[in-house]
């Protein structure tokens, strides 16, 4: 992996829909190539495997003739009575063009989590709402094959049976399923609500989903609820978006958060049955369920598991190139990544740059900025901490973060009202030193969670230490961060525990609400100055809000060499 990158963080439109332009032409640029030098590019969408459905009389009279593209393979397909396969090419859009491969969606996510996995054989499942016509695929890898064992086809889906509740609860489906994860800790599973919401959904001996689908809508595409009167009848009136929660909502979230956890299981335990194999790798937005994930090794047989850092769609970017990777060349890519840091970079000189080009009042160069941070976390300052290069992925993992003290009490609240601007029922993540993980959560020492991607529960007697970080039930969504994290982040940890005993911090994305993530130092500038944040790193620059504490160790910003660093140049940390 060299380079990777979403468009929303250089388009700064959350969840951009566009084509990513920004984005390849900054990996390009970041890789030191151009689109001529490429070899090949992938897609993740093949749609050849919707092309066997087009619809008959389409194109029947003079249409736009790029049409073409799609309409001539489509009743080709039909014409030889083939469907589509996994892949699909186009060749010379210009003289020298690299070919466009298209890859199926449910592969190119199967090869996200195996290929940055470090196993060398694996059961894989992938689930989410939909991709082409699957909703779900199980397959077994080994070296660079992926074999596939069966699917789940449209409309039945386990995504979408998570998304149309979190509508029917007053989120957005496609969106805040995680805010439904979280209201679910808030009450037991045990209700009267279980039973129905268990009627939804089932899974046969082959481990394919199906639904109870007179309950849903999602397949009728002219009704934008997800969820037909029927469900209604089952569960009472839904909530509509600005009401307030109450304590039925949470029973129901509940119910559908335990429900979720039983067929994946059952999902997970029947890929077991059939592959016989110990080790198994997750992709899909089904797997953004860190509680799920942190589960598996006990709800299912399997011995180890690997949930990589992107298992959501943008992943399958990463996913489709390495499919035509191991395709094309007979190798498997290099897994076992424990980063994934591959994004924008900006050293200290550009950070220093940028803070001399706002002439920021409060800006000084610090000597050592993990052991000043550490100082400002215990005095209770919120930080804004931005290093290195940027993470891919939805969790910031030490390179773009907002940082506070887990001890006290309130800085939850704090961050939610003041900087986040999210629900007070959303929990905040702890980032503890892989080597102490086990004297905090109920987990062996060698447990392993670089990515932030699974949920596990703090011992009772250190939950007490740490209540920003420690959710309704008593659980942690954490990231355990050893020597091939951030150094400097992993220092400012280190420096922390020496100042108070608590080997971790509370680690949050540094956005505001509906935003993306920060990218560059002008992003964390703005975004700083926007919100109740107290201290900001910028590389090894210290930026306050006030004169209080400025004249930290170092001289000032104005005094150094401003080196200019072109953007998207990486080190300096």
């Amino acid at each position: 992996m060299v380079a990777a990158i979403a468009e929303e963080r250089l388009d700064r439109v959350k969840r951009s829909r566009v084509f990513p332009a920004l984005a390849a032409e900054r990996c390009l640029d970041m890789a030191g190539t151009t689109l001529d030098a490429v070899d090949e590019i992938a897609v993740a969408w093949n749609p050849a495997l919707e092309m066997e459905t087009t619809p008959q009389g389409w194109l029947a009279a003079r249409r736009w003739r790029s049409e073409h593209a799609y309409q001539v393979p489509s009743r080709l397909l039909r014409l030889a009575g083939q469907r589509g396969g996994a892949t699909m090419q186009q060749a010379d859009l210009w003289e020298g063009a690299p070919p466009v491969t298209y890859v199926d969606h449910y592969l190119a996510h199967a090869a996200n989590a195996f290929f940055l996995s470090p196993f060398d054989e694996a059961a894989v499942v992938a689930m989410d709402g939909r991709g082409e016509k699957r909703t779900g695929l199980l397959a077994r890898a080994a070296g660079t094959r992926i074999e596939v064992l069966d699917e789940t086809l449209f409309p039945h889906s386990l995504g979408l049976f998570y998304g149309a509740l979190t509508q029917f609860l007053g989120f957005e489906p496609d969106g805040d399923e995680w805010k439904v994860m979280a209201l679910a800790s808030f009450a037991d599973a045990e209700n009267e609500y279980l039973d129905r919401v268990r009627r939804l959904i089932r899974v046969d001996d082959r481990g394919r989903v199906h639904l109870a689908l007179e309950h849903f809508e999602h397949y009728n595409f002219w009704d934008p609820r997800l969820y037909s009167d029927l469900l209604v009848e089952l569960l009472g009136p839904p909530r509509a978006k600005d009401d307030v929660l109450e304590p039925r909502h949470e029973r129901i979230a509940a119910a559908l958060q335990r429900t979720f956890e039983e067929v994946t299981a059952r999902v997970m335990t029947v890929l077991h049955e059939r592959t016989g194999l110990p080790r198994v790798v997750v992709s899909g937005g089904c797997f953004m369920n860190s509680v799920f994930n942190g589960k598996i090794l006990d709800l299912t047989p399997f011995e180890e598991v690997f949930v990589g850092s992107c298992p959501d769609d943008s992943g399958t970017s990463i996913g489709a190139a390495l499919y035509l990777h191991a395709l094309r060349t007979g190798e498997r890519p290099a897994g076992g990544y424990r980063h994934n840091a591959w994004g924008v970079g900006y050293t200290d000189a550009a950070c220093r740059d940028a803070a001399e080009r706002y002439k920021l009042p409060h800006a000084r160069v610090v000597d050592d900025p993990a052991a000043a941070a550490a100082d400002d976390l215990v005095v209770g300052r919120l930080i804004g901490w931005f290093q290195g290069r940027q993470e891919f992925g939805q969790r910031a993992l030490g390179n773009r973060s907002i940082l506070a003290d887990p001890r006290l009490p309130d800085a939850k609240d704090k961050i939610n009202a003041a900087v986040k601007f999210r629900e007070s029922f959303r929990p905040f993540a702890p980032a503890i030193l892989a080597e102490r993980v086990a004297d905090y959560f109920a987990c062996g020492p060698d447990v392993a969670v670089p990515f932030m991607e699974r949920v596990l529960m703090f011992r009772p007697e250190k939950r007490d230490a740490v209540p920003a970080v420690v959710h309704a039930d008593g659980s942690g969504r954490l990231q355990t961060v050893d020597g091939e994290s951030s150094t400097r982040y992993r220092d400012l940890i280190l420096a922390f525990e020496e100042r108070t005993g608590v080997p971790l911090v509370l680690n949050t994305s540094f956005n505001l609400n509906g935003e993306p993530i920060v990218t560059s130092p002008e992003d964390a500038i703005r975004t700083f100055f926007s919100c109740g944040l107290d201290v900001l790193y910028l590389g090894n620059v210290r930026i306050s809000k006030t004169p209080e504490g400025s004249a930290a160790n170092g001289a000032t910003a104005a005094s150094q060499p401003a080196h200019r660093v072109p953007a998207g140049e990486t080190g300096g940390d």
